[in-house]
């Protein structure tokens, strides 16, 4: 074996090394909160690393009464679920209009959008807070909704332009001839063509929404109206010592966002390759 061939095979062999690594640096933990979820609090206690002598979901269910999170499960929902419609539709729009229309200022407008990317959500919260506090949306899912919804779109934005530029413009001109407008154009001709873009954007915009805590944790001080993310924390300072109950919500938190990703996974590759590459 030549001395070029060795160098890259270890160079190859250390790469899966360190991406088995990585993995189970992610994998354990999760793997431990499910097992953990399913164990008597003493058990957790007495040895923390250990496995689930017997499956017991009787945790699962005393967790959703106690937490009361059927309550904050409806509204986490309401409120990823606009903000995910909000997120989708003026992304699309403003990123066809960046890739398709001239207009005057068009590259500074989307470089300003873009600033959103680098802004920590820390830089802008308290005028966030003393600008709904003046306008009475504070203590409403409004003030958590208008916020994450406004943080989700510079990602957006970029994911679907880059998706668009990829798309070759002779169908619009085909329509253009026909005499079809431009927002026909793009609710005919482009949407259907950008469902694993859209795809993308639903599953980044809803993971970061329902995990969001942050925000709602500043704007609700209504225990009814708090989400799951700020609803968890509060449970979890009332029962700080009990951590087969703590994990066990946890547990049931981060299912569906591991669900809805797994879900759109094939959709997610096909969109940000596609978008990655120009025609």
């Amino acid at each position: 074996m030549s001395t070029e061939t060795f160098g890259k095979t270890l160079a190859k062999n250390l790469g899966r090394a360190l991406f088995v690594l990585v993995l189970l640096a992610y994998l354990i933990p999760i793997f431990w909160m499910y097992s953990s979820s399913m164990r008597s609090n003493g058990e957790i206690i007495l040895d923390p690393l250990g496995l689930p002598t017997k499956i017991d979901f009787s945790n699962y269910a005393t967790a959703w009464e106690v937490a009361d999170m059927g309550r904050h499960f409806l509204i986490s929902f309401t409120i990823t679920a606009i903000s995910m419609v909000i997120v989708v539709v003026l992304s699309t729009l403003a990123a066809y209009a960046f890739s398709r229309l001239e207009f005057s200022g068009r590259k500074a407008l989307y470089v300003f959008f873009l600033l959103g990317l680098i802004l920590p959500v820390q830089s802008f919260l308290v005028g966030l807070f003393i600008m709904f506090r003046q306008m009475g949306l504070l203590n409403s899912l409004w003030s958590v909704i208008l916020p994450v919804s406004a943080i989700g779109l510079p990602l957006s934005i970029l994911l679907s332009k880059n998706y668009f530029d990829s798309l070759p413009s002779s169908l619009e001109e085909s329509a253009y001839l026909e005499g079809a407008g431009t927002f026909t154009i793009y609710r005919l001709i482009i949407l259907p063509l950008s469902v694993p873009i859209i795809a993308t954007v639903i599953t980044f915009t809803v993971i970061g929404v329902w995990n969001e805590f942050m925000i709602p944790f500043v704007m609700v001080q209504n225990a009814d109206l708090r989400p799951l993310t700020t609803s968890l924390y509060v449970f979890s300072t009332k029962y700080s010592a009990n951590y087969a109950l703590k994990l066990a919500a946890l547990t049931m938190i981060a299912t569906p966002m591991f669900l809805i990703y797994f879900a759109f996974q094939s959709q997610i590759q096909k969109g940000i390759t596609a978008g990655a590459i120009k025609t």
